[in-house]
């Protein structure tokens, strides 16, 4: 145990005072009171009363956005059903299930994970022969997939609100 030296008047011998420590529980264990969570338990327990990192989410987003892209590079190498539903799919739960301080991050998704799909289906189709062509191809799908991604923002921007007028509501009760 550490100790504290202190004196109260130069006449008087100097008192031993024992240190004061805290301990924090892991918010894993701060309700309950049993033993920590750590590891893979840990993180999902976190994950399901708080909600996923912002970064979790883009790479969750990406990862099954990539699944419709490979869907779609299966049959004609144009951006299909496979990218359109996962983009849709993706732009819905990302704000519904992120930590409620990372929802920006989420708000901001949809457009950048459409692009990112469109130059993927751009480059592994094999079409396009050089990076100009790449380029205008990708500038081409954004154009005509124009609904497709203001639906996919739309979308994410409607379940944002959606929560921050949940959390107001719950704020004045």
């Amino acid at each position: 145990m550490a100790a504290v030296t202190t004196t109260a008047e130069p006449t008087q011998a100097p008192a031993v005072l024992p240190a004061v420590t805290t301990v924090r529980r892991p918010a894993a264990t701060r309700s309950t009171g049993s033993t920590p969570l750590t590891g893979l338990q840990g993180l999902l327990s976190r994950a399901r009363a708080h909600g996923l990192t912002g970064p979790a989410v883009v790479l969750l987003s990406l990862l099954f956005v990539a699944v419709g892209v490979a869907i779609d590079l299966r049959g004609e190498p144009s951006l299909g059903y496979g990218t359109a539903a996962t983009f849709l799919i993706s732009s819905a739960a990302t704000p519904g299930v992120v930590r409620f301080r990372s929802l920006l991050t989420t708000l901001a998704l949809p457009p950048l994970t459409f692009v990112i799909a469109a130059a993927s289906l751009a480059r592994l189709g094999g079409l396009d022969r050089g990076s100009r062509a790449l380029v205008l191809d990708v500038g081409t799908t954004l154009a005509l997939s124009a609904p497709l991604l203001v639906a996919g923002t739309g979308i994410a921007l409607l379940v944002g609100l959606g929560r921050v007028v949940l959390r107001l509501a719950a704020a004045r009760r």
